[in-house]
């Protein structure tokens, strides 16, 4: 558990490498058509959970692009 002190001495919840790892990734929500194409997949739990974790630091394009070859390999 962390504790959050407004101690300047303490290490604050910004300064964890945790959190800072966290915000410095940018990712995307998936839009509509890009559930819609994973689910066309038809893959396992554990595949859609992989791919996934792929597709949500990707921009809507690229997801699109990363099924797009995906779906070819099937």
């Amino acid at each position: 558990m962390v504790h959050i002190s407004n101690n300047s001495k303490e290490k604050g919840f910004e300064k964890l490498d945790v959190v800072k790892k966290y915000f410095q990734k940018i990712f995307t929500v998936m839009s509509k058509d890009v559930r819609e194409q994973l689910m066309d997949l038809n893959l396992s739990k554990g595949e859609l959970k992989e791919v996934k974790k792929e597709l949500v630091f990707l921009p809507d394009e690229k997801q699109k692009e990363y099924l797009n070859e995906l779906s070819k390999k099937k």
